[in-house]
Order: structure tokens, then C-alpha cells, then sequence
């Protein structure tokens, strides 16, 4: 689905999006768990999905990563990208959210979630603007206003900064840069 054919309930509740929040493994990732012989996890970012974030930061919409697993590549990923709220080994997300809403002022209809997996719905039934990825669990299905396109770490997060950012007007605005004659 294109921006263009969203219907209005949904524009409506990306247009409120100002604090989106990812789960980590299975949406900026694939899902893989990946282990070196000494121990070391790995985790493979998409580079467009940190851009598409940039871009959301840059609008001035806050973003944060709430993951149910802890991993040191997803401090330096945050770090990487000035993600500051970062929250992971969280086995009761919403305990987490609620903490951002209340740290934040922000209301539900005004935050985004992102998930794949049964301990995302809790969260994803508060959110204004719940979305999966497609290769998600079926049982969050019923809980996301959205299924992304494209799969969990292939681009899916970077599906979502766009339609924020397109729904509230903010698009021209962030990328004006790269199109302009000036540059």
C-alpha cells in the first residue's frame, strides 16, 4: 500500500506519530541470533532502516528501541544512530512504555510501535500506530493498524519512518537536501 491509497483512519493515527518505538530482533534485524565460538552475539542492522531514523529525528519525532534481549551490537547500533532511550533484556514492555509516556508527556495516540513477536502485543494494543513486519508471528497480526512490505531488518523500519514522515507532512522538509539543485 502506498501512502497515497492509506485510508483515513490510518493516515490519522500516523499523522499523531511523535515517538516511535521499535523492538529490536525480528524488526531491525531478521531475527537470526548469531554466536561466535567466543561468545560474542552478532546482529545485522539495515543501513537504510538508521537512515530512515535519522530522518525521523531530524523531523523531531523521538524515537526509542525497547528489546525483550540484550546485546552490546544494539548499545552501539543506538549509539550510532543518537537513539538515547534504549531499553533491553525488558520481558514486560509495556511496564517500559508506560515509563516513556509518563517521561515523556506524550499520549498513546501520539506513539508508534513496531514488533514481531507475542511480547510486543501488550504494546502494540496501547500505541496509536501499531505495525508488524510480515514475517512476524501470526498471532500479532490482529493487534497492527500496519504489516510493513518489506520483511524485519530488510527495510521495514525505514517502510515506517516514511509513511510517518510523508503523513505528517515532513517529508519534503527532511529530504529537501538531497533534491535540491543547491547541493
Amino acid at each position: 500500500m502506498s501512502f497515497e491509497e492509506m485510508s483515513r483512519e490510518l493516515r490519522d493515527r500516523v499523522s499523531k506519530v511523535r515517538l516511535m518505538i521499535f523492538d529490536v530482533d525480528g524488526v531491525l534485524t531478521e531475527g537470526r541470533v548469531i554466536y561466535l565460538d567466543n561468545g560474542t552475539e552478532i546482529k545485522e542492522f539495515d543501513v537504510q532502516d538508521g537512515h530512515g531514523i535519522k530522518l525521523l529525528q531530524r523531523a523531531g519525532i523521538e524515537v526509542a528501541l525497547i528489546s525483550g534481549r540484550a546485546c552490546p551490537a544494539v548499545e552501539h547500533r543506538a549509539a550510532g544512530l543518537g537513539i538515547e532511550r534504549v531499553y533491553q533484556g525488558i520481558k514486560q514492555k509495556v511496564e517500559v512504555y508506560l515509563q516513556l509516556l509518563a517521561d515523556t508527556g506524550l499520549k498513546e495516540h501520539e506513539t508508534g510501535y513496531m514488533g514481531d513477536d507475542l511480547i510486543d502485543i501488550p504494546v502494540m494494543r496501547r500505541a496509536g500506530f501499531s505495525v508488524a513486519v510480515p514475517n512476524a508471528s501470526p498471532h500479532v497480526f490482529p493487534y497492527a493498524h500496519y504489516v510493513t512490505k518489506a520483511s524485519g531488518g530488510r527495510g521495514a523500519a525505514r517502510e515506517i519512518c516514511e509513511m510517518i514522515l510523508k503523513a505528517r507532512d515532513l517529508w519534503d522538509t527532511v529530504t529537501y537536501r538531497y533534491f535540491s539543485d543547491t547541493n
